[in-house]
């Protein structure tokens, strides 16, 4: 995705097929960063494992700043499910199924190597917790998703049969 700054958005419908405590980080959805970087410099949108928050969503921005902020939902394998992860420069706001209220807010540095073009969808740039599941209708934005449009963007979707 050429282009994208520190500002940015990224929509998108998943579903993952393993439980929650099988791996220690269950899935990546989304990851920003260089394609097979050592340590995932950049930054990362997950489903928590066995290493921590089973189940909820989580950002995550690389082994060397080891910064993450954590949802407080579980998100139960084998469900479809709505997630928007929102980056403003430092800020970082999750949301989840069409919620105004985001799931997950919290700061966390931005790692020079997110500059890169590199955007990767369902698994990390270094190829770690690959999602097994599915992904659909992923969107990604050169600008902060207000939570107006999210929910608006989530009652649309629903109307093809997604009810998570």
């Amino acid at each position: 995705v050429e282009g994208l700054g520190e500002t940015w958005s990224v929509e998108l419908w998943f579903r993952n097929a393993l439980p929650n405590t099988d791996r220690p980080v269950t899935a990546y959805l989304v990851s920003r960063g260089p394609d097979g970087a050592e340590g995932a410099p950049g930054g990362h949108l997950g489903i928590g494992g066995t290493h921590m928050a089973p189940g909820r969503l989580f950002f995550f921005n690389g082994n060397r700043l080891n910064e993450t902020v954590v949802g407080v939902s579980q998100v139960p394998p084998n469900t479809w499910n709505h997630a928007v992860l929102v980056r403003d420069r430092k800020s970082v706001r999750i949301y989840l199924n069409g919620r105004t209220a985001p799931e997950a807010e919290g700061q966390a540095e931005v790692a020079p190597e997110s500059a890169t073009s590199d955007l990767f969808v369902g698994g990390r740039n270094d190829n770690f917790a690959n999602l097994q599941g599915a992904v659909e209708d992923v969107s990604v934005y050169d600008r902060v998703l207000k939570p107006e449009e999210i929910a608006a963007h989530f009652a649309a979707m629903r109307m093809d049969g997604r009810q998570p």
